[in-house]
């Protein structure tokens, strides 16, 4: 069966498609990339010829209403504009993305658009939900092509069934989209405003192709037996600079929480998302108290050069001690002379100094910027990433109304789902919603996290009941999650903040308190104090309480772990 379908896969890539359509077919884009469809009567154009995946290649699991999985491996290397791609991560709402997880959702952005996610590839970009339906697969032969196919998969809320496939071709580098079945239309309609999307995208998002958005035009519709190719110039004088600062302190730029008197080491990562070959260019780095935007903190280094296409991780030379708890804002800004794209030069990330017993929170509100809520069954949540272990969960916050009372689930679950999602259900618990306050929920027993992160989350089954808080004016923390029959990244964590608030204290150590306790000479050593001085994360003190900087005589002395916890280590 697979030699058969390699052989049909040759087949696909052998039109000659250099030249420029007489009728029919779009573009080019500011790159060169041209479409054609089988409904373009001029040579070249595609011919329908679906090739099914369903049970040959790998099942793709865990998709809902609007969520995003992977990355998965294209099993080679993509000429994609003009850098090469080799994994994608895929969206239930018909797409894929080069090395971008972000979720795309209802309302859908035409391409290109420089608002994540970026470097999409999208047949069927609009409100699917493979959670009631349908199945999701890919087939890779490790060579020179890959097959995204979707099967039967429903429109959110109105049925009908779609089946269409996404065949990337490394040969001739092309882009082909076939449409097997195509029944029924999304909610709200096929020109309903950011209805869908069908089209591909570049990393930045400023240079794409679009061949249908919102149900325009409206002879670009999908139709069953439709083929489209997506395919690049022979060759291009498009010249871009770009240094794009990619992340800040983690993969996500997702906000941090930072133990008050803890040594930061501020760190990100650049990349060069142009064509050319960047030189002699500085990173800045800037800490800044909120919201005020009082700088506590800058510093600047100087990279010599970075190919096209290259990521560089960068640490910076300065440490951070913060000494008052609060907001603060982390900035990473890239200074390439000449720089063509300016709106990715720089990220901001989210840091909040605290310390035990305390909130975790990424607003400070007393009322909310608006309410939010879904049109069906859902709920928000957060996560939250403790700077100390173990670190106990007393009470979870969550601002909400509801215009009757409404019952939520009230969940702490742990982040060890694929890709640090919500998994492990650690505590479940209802309440009521009715009035627009602070609900406050006692844990009982108290949650206690040793490593990693958890979320906090409200889910409720009643439409359109409760609504949530969110912080829509100041710094995101990308880390609000929303639930529509699964979780998922919210579509708009970039811009807002749910309120749902975690208050969380230290687990006790043996004593709180520095304690002397008198042993008999005769009893045995624990190590010497030489040895302990080697370990990371200790401070020691002598019997009067002061902190030993260096090997001193046998006796008793006291440790200290950064962590909070004080033990008794008697040396001889």
């Amino acid at each position: 069966m697979i030699n058969i379908l390699l052989v049909i896969l040759i087949s696909l890539s052998s039109n000659n498609l250099s030249f420029t359509p007489s009728f029919g077919g779009g573009g080019p884009d500011a790159y060169g990339y041209r479409w054609l469809d089988s409904d373009t009567t001029c040579p070249g154009a595609p011919t329908f010829n679906w090739i099914s995946i369903n049970g040959i290649g790998t099942r793709i699991t865990g998709l809902a209403d609007d969520n995003v999985v992977g990355p998965f491996p294209i099993g080679f290397d993509f000429p994609y504009y003009w850098y090469r791609v080799n994994r994608f991560y895929l969206g239930s709402n018909g797409y894929i993305a080069f090395d971008d997880n972000f979720l795309s959702a209802h309302p859908f952005q035409n391409v290109p658009n420089p608002n994540r996610p970026n470097n999409i590839v999208a047949p069927l970009m609009c409100d699917l939900d493979p959670g009631r339906g349908g199945s999701v697969w890919y087939w890779t032969n490790n060579r020179d092509t890959c097959i995204i196919e979707f099967d039967s998969v429903p429109f959110w809320n109105t049925g009908g069934m779609n089946s269409f496939q996404i065949i990337l071709s490394k040969n001739d580098s092309i882009i082909r989209f076939q449409y097997l079945i195509q029944v029924g239309q999304p909610y709200g309609g096929w020109q309903s405003t950011g209805s869908s999307t069908i089209g591909i995208e570049n990393v930045v998002g400023q240079v794409g192709l679009s061949y249908m958005h919102a149900g325009l035009p409206d002879y670009n519709l999908p139709h069953a037996n439709l083929a489209i190719i997506f395919f690049p110039p022979e060759s291009t004088n498009y010249i871009v600079n770009d240094m794009a600062c990619w992340y800040v302190m983690n993969e996500q730029s997702e906000g941090i929480f930072i133990y008050q008197g803890d040594t930061v080491l501020l760190k990100g990562a650049v990349k060069n998302t142009g064509n050319r070959p960047a030189n002699n260019f500085k990173v800045y780095c800037w800490v800044r108290s909120m919201p005020a935007g009082t700088i506590v903190l800058a510093d600047t280094l100087t990279i010599e050069t970075m190919n096209p296409g290259e990521i560089r991780e960068v640490a910076f030379n300065r440490r951070w001690v913060p000494t008052s708890t609060g907001q603060f804002a982390i900035d990473i800004k890239t200074g390439l002379t000449g720089d063509m794209v300016p709106n990715n030069d720089q990220i901001r990330l989210e840091a909040r100094v605290v310390s035990y017993p305390g909130e975790l929170r990424y607003e400070d509100l007393a009322s909310p910027h608006g309410m939010w809520a879904w049109n069906g069954p859902g709920g928000y949540g957060a996560h939250f990433v403790p700077p100390r272990y173990p670190c106990r969960i007393t009470q979870a916050r969550i601002y909400a109304s509801a215009t009757s009372a409404t019952p939520i689930s009230v969940l702490i679950l742990k982040d060890n789902g694929p890709n640090n999602s919500p998994g492990e259900t650690l505590y479940i618990t209802q309440t009521t919603i009715s009035t627009q306050q602070w609900y406050n929920i006692n844990i009982s027993p108290a949650v206690v996290i040793n490593e990693g992160g958890f979320f906090i989350g409200g889910i409720s089954n009643v439409a359109n009941q409760p609504s949530f808080g969110m912080d829509t004016a100041n710094t995101p923390s990308r880390r609000t999650w929303e639930y529509t029959t699964g979780w998922a990244k919210y579509r708009t964590a970039d811009k807002h903040d749910v309120m749902i608030r975690a208050v969380v204290e230290m687990v006790p150590g043996v004593e709180e308190e520095i304690t002397i306790m008198p042993v008999r000479k005769s009893e045995r050593s624990i190590m010497k104090l030489s040895e302990l001085k080697e370990l990371k994360g200790f401070e020691i003190f002598n019997a009067h309480g002061q902190k030993v900087l260096k090997a001193e005589k046998v006796g008793i002395y006291f440790v200290k772990e950064r962590t909070d916890y004080k033990k008794i280590v008697i040396l001889h």
